[in-house]
C-alpha cells in the first residue's frame, strides 16, 4: 500500500504565519538598532589611555571652537559637554543627505580612578581634544596602635 503525504494546507498554513511574525518581529529589532547605531555615531569618538601616572582622553571634536566645549571633573567621572550649531540654510535650501551632526552633546566617562582636578590639563589641536588628568596618589595602609 502506498501512502502520499499532503502538506498543502490550502490558504490556512499556521507555521508559515508564525514564522513571518517571527521575521517581522526579528526586523523590528533590527531598525531600532539600526537607529540607535545611527544616534550614536553622532556623538564624538574617543579614546581613554592610562599609565601609573595620568588618564588621557583624546576626543575627536572637528569643527568645534575650544568655547563651545566644557569639561568638569567630579569625584571620579569627566563630564565633556559641547555644543555647535548647524549651517544656515538659504531660502529653498534642504539638506539632501547629512552626516554631520549639529546641536549639544553631554559625554560622561567614569575614570578608572581619582585624579587631581585642579592638574587637569586640555588642549584642542587640529579637532582633537586631550585631555591629561595627573592620577590621584592612593593611601598606602597604615598599621594602628591602640593605646592602653
Amino acid at each position: 500500500m502506498l501512502a502520499k503525504r499532503n502538506d498543502n494546507w490550502g490558504l490556512f498554513q499556521p507555521w508559515r504565519t508564525v514564522g513571518d511574525l517571527h521575521k517581522e518581529f526579528l526586523g523590528l529589532f533590527d531598525e531600532l538598532s539600526e537607529g540607535f547605531n545611527r544616534f550614536r555615531a553622532s556623538y564624538p569618538k574617543l579614546n581613554l589611555n592610562e599609565d601609573e601616572k595620568e588618564i588621557v582622553i583624546q576626543m575627536a571634536l572637528p569643527g568645534y571652537n575650544s568655547d563651545q566645549i566644557e569639561i568638569e571633573v567630579v569625584s571620579n567621572f569627566l563630564v565633556i559637554r559641547g555644543e555647535r550649531s548647524g549651517p544656515e540654510l538659504g531660502k529653498g535650501e534642504r539638506f539632501l543627505h547629512q552626516e554631520r551632526s549639529f546641536g549639544k552633546f553631554e559625554e560622561s566617562i567614569k575614570l578608572p580612578s581619582k585624579v587631581k582636578s585642579s592638574k587637569v590639563k586640555a588642549k584642542l589641536v587640529d579637532g582633537i581634544l586631550t585631555i591629561t588628568m595627573p592620577k590621584l596618589e592612593e593611601e598606602k595602609a597604615q598599621t594602628i596602635k591602640i593605646t592602653e
